[in-house]
This record gives C-alpha cells, structure tokens and sequence, in this order.
C-alpha cells in the first residue's frame, strides 16, 4: 500500500470515527475516487500553489551547517501545516455557503510537494461561518447563501467571459428603497414573487444577466429581490473600506451601517466577494482559489 492510500485510508477512518460529515481533499497528487460512506469534497488548491513553491523542502542554501538547515526545515514545515490549515479552513466555510456539508466535523487532507497532513476542523469554531450566521440574524440564511454563490459564480467567472462588478443588499428592504433610487428600468417591477426568488436556483441565471446592469440588487431579508439596477443614496465618506475599493463597497457598505440590511459585493478587478455589516468588512472570499466541488 503506498503512502497516499494510507493517508486516505486513514483520514476515512477518522472520518468515520468522529462522524464527519465531509472529507475535504486539497491535494495535486491524491485522487478522490475511493469508497467512503460519507460525501467526498474537493477543493481547488490553485491558491496552495501559488504560495508553496517559495517554500519547497530542498531550497536551502549550500553554505548553512546542519542546524542552520534543520531549522529552517521545521519553520517550512510548519508553514505548509498552518497555511493548509487556513485553506481548510476556508473550503469548509465554502463548502457551508454551497449547502454540502449537513453537520460540523469536516475531515480535511492537504497534499503538495512532498508533505502530507490530514486535519480535523469544527465548523463551529470558523470564524466565516460564525459571521454568516450572525447575519441570518437579520436575513434568511438561506438566502444569504444564495446570494453567495451567484457572487463567487460572478467572482470566479464573470459573465460571458467578461469580468462583473455588482452588490447584493439583503434585509431591511423597505429602508434601503427609501435611500435609493433606480439607475435604469427595475428588471423586477411587476415581477411575480416566483420569478424574483432568489433561493430558487431557477433565477440564477436571470439575476447574473442582470449583474451586467449599473446598479445593485436590493432583497429583502427573505430573499426576494424587490430591484435591480439600484443606486444608493448614502453618505459614504466616513466608511472605511480597502485601498484600492470603489464607490460601489464605500456605498454598499455606508448602508448596512444605516439601515439594518447586509451588502455582498463583487469586485470586477478581482473577483473577489467581500460582505459587509453594520458598515464594515466581515469577510472576504476569492473564488477564483477557493472553490469546494461534490465528488460523490
């Protein structure tokens, strides 16, 4: 049996013993396909191989004595551990926002460049997860994860091989109308509350093509859209946002903190999809690196 199958086997076993409800692979050099009760997860490692290659076992300098290498051996080591730790750590909230995990024990197995770790996480102590669900103290949860993942579609693909920059403000509907105003025709106005769902993946498509409009997605906190094509009347100059952000995160932001509703915003430079409450950043997720597919 080659170290890989034991690696796999034994990540199954502990799976098995913890009552996982995923396994979560991160590798470059371990397949998927083996015989487990419980659901399969693969997660990109794109962003594992854009910052390993730095530190690969090897690349040490010539003239450094036994110690000197040894030691800079463990600190590699021990890097990989706690990046792929991270990285576990954010496929498993991935994984929660797409709806593919059903309890809180997730198994995950990093493999790269010669060195190989199985790790053991509780969702209950992500710090993603703990955000989301504090926010599904105002808007549905469900709703809430539909919004992301039309984001991290819009984010990791853009549409029609065109990059999309766009915002979701969910909640306190009624509130944010009051402080905006429409850009363009709402695509929704007079819309039936099926076709404006934004929980039925049957709309999916319909809102990333009008992703396309200037403008933002106002919803209220059940996850019906009530506009499209939004523009928010808000002071947004005392709003702290990342250097380099627009107008579109300093507003979507300024809102949620005066109203009681939560902004997803995606950046059209980057992809990259940030959410906002209570007028700050709590999360930021690129998912052109972080991205959780089912295997079985």
């Amino acid at each position: 049996m080659g170290d890989k199958d034991v690696i796999i086997k034994t990540a199954a076993e502990i799976a098995s013993k913890i009552s996982a409800s995923a396994i979560i692979i991160m590798s470059d050099d371990i397949s998927p396909d083996f015989e487990v009760d419980i659901p399969v997860l693969v997660a990109s490692p794109h962003a594992m191989l854009a910052i390993y290659p730095a530190f690969e076992d090897g690349k040490f300098e010539d003239e450094k004595n036994p110690a000197e290498k040894l030691q800079t051996l463990s600190k590699t080591l021990y890097h990989k551990v706690s990046t792929g730790t991270e990285y576990i750590t954010d496929a498993s909230a991935t994984a929660f926002i797409n709806d593919l995990l059903s309890g809180e024990k997730i198994v995950g197995v990093i493999s790269y460049g010669g060195t190989s770790s199985i790790l053991v996480h509780d969702l209950k102590e992500n710090n993603m997860v703990k955000e989301l669900k504090a926010c599904s103290e105002r808007v549905k949860l469900n709703a809430l994860r539909s919004v992301l993942s039309i984001a991290m579609g819009l984010g990791a693909y853009g549409r029609e091989g065109k990059s999309v920059g766009t915002a979701f403000i969910i909640g306190d509907a009624e509130e944010v109308m009051k402080r905006s105003h429409q850009l363009v025709l709402n695509p929704y106005l007079g819309q039936s509350p099926e076709s404006s769902y934004i929980c039925d993946t049957n709309t999916w498509e319909t809102v990333k093509e009008f992703a396309q409009l200037d403008g933002v997605f106002i919803l209220d906190g059940n996850g019906y859209i009530q506009a499209g094509g939004r523009y928010l009347d808000v002071n947004a100059r005392e709003v702290l946002t990342k250097k380099g952000l627009g107008g579109r995160h300093a507003s979507a932001a300024a809102i949620t903190r005066d109203t009681e509703a939560v902004a997803i915003t995606v950046s059209e430079s980057d992809g990259v999809v940030r959410i906002y409450r209570d007028g700050i950043q709590i999360m930021e997720l690129d998912p052109r690196v972080t991205k959780v597919s089912r295997y079985c």
